[in-house]
């Protein structure tokens, strides 16, 4: 009797909730509650995270280049040789270059390296200090160098001095006799890094080292 009279009143309240209109009574004064409570995406902002794009955001590392120079094309081949052997992070990039031209008081060459030492002790004696021994090229080896000018009239005082000390033979020629050098510019390059390269430089005399023009 129980059981049919709990079923009779289920049935009784299903029946009215379905015929009542609007939001369920009980629940109305919560609904206004739960839409505060909603997400409001017009006010989300994202927030980065600062470990992302670490990479887009360095400094880009700035490609190091050094160039290697004055060669004559004699010395070029022979430093090249050497150079082919060291282990480089690139291949050195070959470049002819002008040298400005200049004056050369010179004395021609003697029989061999020996004469020519002896000739300059010679000369240091007279007051002549600045005098050395022409190696290359071959056309001028083991003539001796009595000073290079950019100026000709300089060339041409330091030759009168000369013919004052009884020095009959000197001439002014220009130098270099060839004025094509070669230069090897290099990528890539760090002094520190690479001590057999410094060690070949300082092998060739007169080898300036600097920045590639780009």
């Amino acid at each position: 009797m129980f059981r049919l009279l709990f079923w009779l009143l289920l049935i009784a309240n299903l029946v009215l909730l379905t015929l009542l209109p609007g939001p369920l009574p009980w629940t109305a004064t919560l609904e206004p509650q739960r839409l505060l409570q909603q997400v409001q995406p017009d006010s989300l902002k994202l927030i980065p995270n600062p470990q992302m794009n670490v990479s887009a955001k360095a400094e880009p590392t700035k490609e190091t280049c050094v160039e290697m120079g004055d060669f004559s094309a004699t010395t070029a081949i022979k430093f090249e040789s050497r150079l082919a052997k060291l282990k480089l992070p690139s291949l050195p990039l070959k470049q002819q270059v002008q040298s400005p031209q200049a004056s050369l008081v010179f004395i021609p060459p003697q029989s061999d390296e020996a004469s020519a030492n002896r000739r300059i002790t010679k000369l240091r004696a007279l007051g002549f200090t600045d005098v050395s021994v022409v190696r290359e090229p071959l056309a001028r080896r083991w003539g001796i160098s009595v000073g290079l000018f950019t100026s000709a009239e300089l060339a041409a005082a330091q030759l009168e001095n000369l013919k004052k000390a009884g020095i009959t033979d000197a001439r002014i020629e220009e130098h270099p006799l060839n004025s094509t050098r070669f230069s090897y510019q290099l990528k890539g390059y760090a002094g520190e890094d690479k001590p057999e390269l410094k060690a070949l430089i300082a092998e060739f005399s007169g080898v300036a080292l600097r920045s590639c023009k780009h």
